[in-house]
C-alpha cells in the first residue's frame, strides 16, 4: 500500500495490539479535529469473545460479518480512539498497519450504533463520534 492511501469510513485496518494484529474499523471520513490540529478519524477494534471473560455486548460480530472475523467477536468500544490521518498513512507505508477489506454497510451501522449504547465509550470519543460520525 502506498503512502497515498487515506482512510475513509467503512475501511478496515489491521493494527498491532498486544501479541497480535486486531481489525480496526474506520468510523468516519477524515475531518479536521481542532484538539489535535490535524485531520483525524475514529477507529474502533474488535476482539474475540473468550469463554469465562466479560466483554462488552453492545455490538457482537459473527463469522461472516467481515472476512477477518473467524469466531464470535465484540466491538471493543473501550479501546476506540481518535487517530491522525498522517500517522495512519505513515504506518501503512512502513508496513506496520495493513489495509483490509472494507466493512459492509449493515455491519458498519451496527458498529456505529454501539458507540451510544456501550457504557465503555470514553467521553471524548463519544463527543467525536456525535460530531463527526453520524
Amino acid at each position: 500500500m502506498t503512502q497515498s492511501y487515506s482512510p475513509v469510513e467503512k475501511n478496515t485496518i489491521l493494527m498491532p495490539s498486544g501479541a497480535t494484529d486486531h481489525l480496526h474499523f474506520v468510523c468516519c471520513n477524515p475531518v479536521f479535529y481542532p484538539a489535535y490540529n490535524t485531520e483525524c478519524v475514529l477507529l474502533v477494534n474488535v476482539s474475540s469473545i473468550k469463554q469465562n471473560l466479560e466483554y462488552d455486548t453492545s455490538c457482537i460480530l459473527q463469522i461472516g460479518d467481515h472476512p477477518f472475523i473467524t469466531r464470535p467477536s465484540y466491538v471493543y468500544y473501550k479501546k476506540a480512539d481518535i487517530f491522525g490521518i498522517e500517522t495512519i498513512k505513515r504506518s501503512i507505508a512502513q508496513g506496520d498497519f495493513t489495509v483490509h477489506q472494507d466493512c459492509d454497510e449493515p455491519v458498519f451501522q451496527r458498529i456505529l450504533g454501539g458507540f451510544k449504547v456501550s457504557d465503555e465509550t470514553k467521553g471524548r470519543v463519544l463527543k467525536f463520534y456525535e460530531k463527526y460520525c453520524r
